[in-house]
């Protein structure tokens, strides 16, 4: 499993205009290789001398240096290289269909990034969270990088720089070796458990606007009083700066003062976000369970403005938007996500469930009717009378409905019509903890085919907030 790490660098200000440079011009290759084949694709369909000819799909970019772009030749040759070489591995992850579309223009907004090979940077330890980033070459040096390390890595072969908000970091992959299970060996060890079993090392979430998550053993995961300020402090920053940036004069240096400080702002709101999210996702993992279950929830349908159009303009824009932001300030997406990639470095499975009428189904009975949630925090069952907390008792239906997913193998994973459970696979699974006995090394499991077709799951110390409920 690939391993990625990102440490914080601090370069000086004229290794900042060095990077800046390099970063420019990797774009510019990039932005031409796509307009090149923009122009290719647009004249193969139009021109008869060009039916039947393929869409070149190479990492050549010597076309691109003329008399007008001499300024290329100001870095590395390496780094126009790496643009190209973007660009392809882009095309190939479109062709590979593990990417929404053909790749697209860059633009100068936002985070910005570099990819530099093993040719031009060499990577020293220089203490136990410490080390130095040697980069660039005698025609175009750069000088040493301090970098604040805080995790274990090894020296990769390329390295990708990059700046948002004004802070720095280096990021790349290690391979981790320790073996991991599969997706597939996970399911099917669970499947030799029965309901009960399944309950007692099942947890669900439900996730929502007022508490970002809440887990069916009780515990509640908020922002902490100290993030929400913090959050707001940002948001007013920004709105601020915004108004400023809204101001000043266009091409003015004043106004790229603003600019930068709405990234600013940004960048810290998106911080404080993921620092939730992984903590969030941490606690989650690290419980004493072996099969995460979430809810099937569309955010990106959910997330979608309502301004309409011209002809049919939306209807409550205002609220949808403050929703909207609401939504995106839970991190759903973002735990979710975390809680998969850690869960399977501990041999844990996470799936999801339909969400459809989960806040309105009865744990106990399974009644479902609207009327069954009065208000947004308490859950009354019209049939059976059972009071609980609402988002606790959603919760609970998430958890039932993924023991029932897995015993009737309709989880979002491809298994196999037959599976040999053999020593390597039951020993990687082992952190499904029951009293159950364990299939012998020659048994084989039979998985009923999924019905639909199903998807595989791909996959600063402050805690959040811990709220146990009671039933």
């Amino acid at each position: 499993m690939n391993i990625g790490k990102k440490f914080r660098i601090y370069p000086t200000r004229e290794q900042i205009k060095i990077l800046s440079q390099w970063i420019g011009h990797q774009r510019f290759i990039y932005n031409a290789k796509v307009q090149e084949d923009r122009y290719f694709r647009r004249f193969k369909h139009r021109s008869l001398s060009l039916v039947g000819e393929e869409v070149p799909c190479d990492q050549k970019y010597s076309q691109f240096i003329s008399e007008d772009t001499t300024f290329l030749k100001g870095v590395p040759s390496e780094i126009l290289r790496n643009g190209a070489y973007k660009w392809r591995t882009a095309y190939q992850r479109f062709f590979a269909k593990t990417a929404k579309g053909r790749p697209t223009i860059q633009k100068k907004s936002g985070r910005q990034a570099v990819m530099i090979t093993k040719e031009l940077f060499t990577f020293e330890r220089t203490g136990l969270d410490t080390a130095v980033i040697n980069l660039g070459t005698r025609k175009h040096p750069v000088g040493a990088i301090q970098v604040k390390t805080h995790l274990e890595y090894s020296v990769p072969n390329s390295i990708s720089i990059s700046v948002n908000g004004g802070q720095w970091h280096v990021s790349f992959s290690n391979e981790d070796e320790a073996p991991v299970a599969t997706e597939t060996e996970l399911l099917v060890a669970l499947q030799h458990l029965d309901e009960e079993q399944l309950a007692n090392v099942a947890d669900g979430f439900d996730r929502n606007v007022v508490i970002p998550v809440q887990s069916s053993n009780g515990v509640s995961f908020d922002f902490s009083s100290e993030q929400k300020k913090s959050i707001q402090k940002a948001l007013d920053g920004k709105i601020k700066w915004q108004r400023r940036f809204a101001r000043r004069l266009k091409g003015s240096s004043n106004r790229s003062k603003a600019v930068r400080r709405v990234g600013r702002y940004d960048r810290k709101i998106a911080d404080i976000r993921n620092d939730f999210a992984h903590k969030t996702s941490r606690t989650m993992v690290d419980a004493p369970v072996s099969l995460l279950v979430f809810e099937d929830l569309k955010i990106k349908n959910m997330t979608a403005s309502a301004k309409g159009t011209v002809e049919e303009p939306g209807k409550n824009v205002r609220q949808k938007a403050g929703l909207n932001r609401s939504i995106l300030n839970s991190c759903w997406g973002n735990v979710k996500t975390y809680t998969q990639y850690k869960g399977l470095k501990k041999n844990k499975l996470t799936i999801v469930v339909p969400a459809h009428h989960s806040s309105q189904e009865c744990s106990r009975c399974g009644f479902t009717h609207q009327d069954n949630r009065p208000s947004q925090a308490e859950f009354i069952c019209q049939d059976c009378g059972f009071v609980c907390n609402a988002d606790l008792n959603a919760s609970l239906v998430i958890k039932k409905r993924g023991i029932r997913a897995v015993l009737d193998n309709e989880v979002s994973i491809k298994v196999p019509k037959s599976v040999a459970f053999t020593k390597t696979s039951a020993r990687r699974a082992g952190a499904v903890q029951t009293g159950a006995s364990a299939p012998t090394p020659v048994e084989r499991v039979s998985a009923v085919p999924a019905t639909k077709p199903v998807r595989s799951s791909r996959l600063k110390q402050e805690t959040p907030t811990r709220t146990a409920m009671a039933v």
